[in-house]
């Protein structure tokens, strides 16, 4: 299964307690499905399609517990879809529009007498907003796996669904972002955080905790890149510069010979020529009696100076 699979899979094994919640979820998964048809006169049909068994058993549970109402279970092959099998949920049309009613989307106003965001009071409280994220997720939400890219998205049939879906999420302090896209207005969150917290909203611990792994994961292996490249990158420096002193030195010891410098600049050089890879630290242990790493670097600055001054012409005091 996919971690979008699995995170709706245990986002529906969540019972839900309240009705107030029951209806602001509902609500959402009937509008976010597209699961609503006007047959005229006052009368609708109400289904709910899913991809996974889990989400449907929920919605036939939840109408049997909080509504008294028995819906029907199907199962579809979609050609379309490779053959895939998905779940019908179909409520009895005797019960459709009381039960649109109760959830807060009949309106006289309205396009065939349906609003396609509920009501105001169907959010009242925050425990009805996370719900509401809840039943649209499972009906028109997709979130990436962690291991390729962090993405979460609902994929919103209208502008006004989009809207009131936004107001949401932006009541816990999170800011999505909307887009239109195959004339579905996609809002979506691309930051980890954000997402974690979504997810979090709706009951997918599991499914934060297993983002947090691939999170923490990412970050060592990336830190540990960065120190790969870190030190590959002091090793190509240590060794350009060490290149360049054997340069000078060699240099040196053929424009003036390495026994008229001084006993302790002769004495760094001979070990820098016979030593052309050891770092500044390690050559100096190598001197009797042995030298530190500020004075070898010392000397070795000394060395360059004198092969630039003779290269220039100028006086060296040789």
């Amino acid at each position: 299964m996919s971690f979008a699979s699995d995170a709706r899979g245990e986002i529906a094994r969540d019972a839900c307690a309240h009705v107030c919640c029951a209806r602001s979820e509902m609500a959402a998964a009937l509008l976010a499905s597209g699961g609503i048809s006007f047959r005229g006169r006052d009368r609708y049909a109400l289904s709910l399609t899913a991809a996974e068994g889990a989400v449907v058993r929920r919605y036939f549970a939840m109408l049997k517990q909080f509504w008294s109402v028995t819906a029907q279970i199907r199962t579809l092959v979609v050609d379309a879809l490779g053959g895939r099998t998905r779940y019908q949920l179909v409520v009895p049309d005797e019960a459709a529009a009381g039960l649109l009613a109760e959830l807060g989307l009949r309106d006289g106003a309205a396009l065939f007498g349906v609003r396609q965001a509920p009501a105001p009071e169907t959010v009242r409280y925050a425990c009805c907003r996370k719900s509401f994220l809840r039943g649209a997720f499972l009906m028109c939400g997709a979130v990436s796996n962690p291991e390729r890219e962090y993405h979460l998205e609902f994929a919103a049939p209208t502008e006004e669904f989009a809207d009131f879906l936004t107001e949401q999420i932006k009541y816990f302090e999170i800011l999505a972002k909307t887009t239109c896209r195959k004339a579905k207005y996609v809002v979506y969150l691309k930051r980890a955080e954000e997402i974690a917290d979504v997810l979090t909203l709706m009951g997918a611990s599991s499914a934060v905790l297993q983002m947090e792994n691939v999170r923490i994961a990412k970050d060592v292996r990336n830190h540990v890149n960065r120190q790969i490249n870190c030190d590959a990158s002091n090793i190509d420096r240590i060794m350009n510069a060490a290149e360049a002193q054997v340069r000078d030195i060699l240099y040196l010891d053929e424009e003036v010979g390495l026994d008229k410098l001084p006993k302790p600049l002769r004495e760094i050089a001979q070990a820098r020529v016979e030593n052309p890879e050891t770092s500044l630290s390690a050559l100096g242990e190598l001197l009797t009696p042995p030298l530190g790493k500020s004075g070898v670097n010392a000397r070795m600055r000394k060395l360059t100076e004198l092969a630039r001054k003779l290269r220039a012409g100028e006086d060296t005091g040789l």
